[in-house]
């Protein structure tokens, strides 16, 4: 087993827990799949695997996706929901 491969399997299985857990930080595992994602996707490029290459390519989206949805669109919705509350003063 070389080093990209357990750093990508513990990135994977940390995001699993994350999600599993439904706290407070699980939007980070869409986070820890991202360095999982790269690790695979490092992996299947030097081994020459076709299919897991576009299957990670494929989960990448997929991590880009839950990062937006956990991390980054309800970071923007609190700041416009501050923003609102200075201009307005309610």
């Amino acid at each position: 087993m070389n080093l990209i491969e357990l750093i990508a399997a513990l990135c994977g299985l940390t995001g699993t827990l994350l999600l599993a857990t439904k706290g407070r930080w699980a939007g980070w595992g869409f986070v820890a799949f991202l360095g999982s994602n790269a690790g695979w996707l490092a992996f299947a490029w030097q081994h020459n695997h076709q299919y897991m290459l576009i299957q990670q390519i494929g989960f990448t989206i997929s991590s880009l996706l839950g990062i937006w949805k956990w991390l980054i669109e309800p970071a923007i919705e609190a700041r416009y929901q501050r923003i609102l509350k200075e201009v307005t003063g309610l």
